[in-house]
């Protein structure tokens, strides 16, 4: 693979990078309870991101075609690792949520229900700002003919599914699962997070390679979704601790996520919880 491909990866990792060290974000500068971990700037986890983008660009269409190399595509084993990736920047961390809720509410363990709550509360926020954001970009598949690869709004429009490229869900929703993660261990194990907090990311960014490779997104579709991903984790597992059983917590309450088969999962919500 050339040198693009590893500044491609080195990319993600980087904004990763500007994350992993403090594993909370400060809701309110106004906060009386004292955090152990690093506040991380939004301005700078989002500068950090559009410099990546703007960097990028350029390079879409090289890096996309290196990984569309015959001798890469025709590997079963790297289609078999991308989907598997992949998985977990789409039905997964909600599984992973809500496998920890329905855990904690069997064992009676409200910790790891709380967890479970903020894992999927990150992940949905991730997943509400992206969809936005492909709506009003309107950025082309790579693929689909098209004269103008963004359009304003047009991802709003009837038959959007060829135009909601930018930015990559499944790469919010895996960096959303990393951060969420990360802060979960970092509160209950310290001493854990320097080996959890680096494997979560790693991940989460091998998530987003897996898309450029299954030929879904272009490279500069990645790095806004990741910071997206990073500040929604961070932002619920910060105000999660601090304010406890909040609203959104409550209203995650009446969740309930189930799997049906390998592909596919019932989600259900009810307004009467114990």
């Amino acid at each position: 693979m050339s040198i693009r491909c590893f500044r491609f990866t080195a990319v993600l990792l980087g904004i990763a990078a500007h994350a992993a060290p403090g594993q909370s974000l400060q809701a309110t500068s106004d906060s009386t309870v004292p955090d152990h971990r690093a506040a991380v700037s939004p301005a700078v986890l989002g500068g950090v991101a559009v410099l990546a983008t703007i960097a990028l660009a350029p390079l879409d269409r090289q890096i996309s075609g290196e990984l569309q190399a015959p001798r890469l595509q025709g590997a079963d084993d790297l289609h078999q690792t991308a989907k598997a990736f992949a998985f977990f920047g789409g039905p997964g961390p909600f599984m992973v949520g809500g496998a920890l809720m329905l855990a904690g509410t069997v064992t009676g363990q409200s910790p790891i229900s709380a967890a479970g709550r903020r894992i999927t509360e990150s992940v949905l926020l991730s997943a509400s700002i992206t969809a936005l954001g492909k709506g009003v970009f309107g950025r082309a598949l790579p693929g689909v003919e098209t004269t103008h690869a963004f359009s304003f709004g047009r991802g709003f429009h009837k038959g959007n599914g060829p135009f909601v490229s930018f930015p990559s869900g499944h790469t919010a929703a895996g960096f959303a699962l990393a951060a969420a993660i990360s802060g979960e261990v970092d509160d209950c194990a310290p001493n854990l997070a320097r080996f959890v907090t680096p494997l979560s990311y790693s991940a989460a960014s091998m998530i987003a390679i897996a898309r450029v490779y299954q030929h879904v997104h272009w490279p500069s579709d990645l790095p806004l979704a990741a910071a997206t991903g990073i500040w929604s984790g961070m932002v619920v597992e910060a105000r999660g601790h601090r304010a406890g059983h909040h609203s959104a917590a409550r209203l995650l309450d009446g969740l309930t996520i189930m799997p049906r088969s390998a592909s596919s999962m019932t989600i259900g919500w009810s307004s009467v919880t114990p």
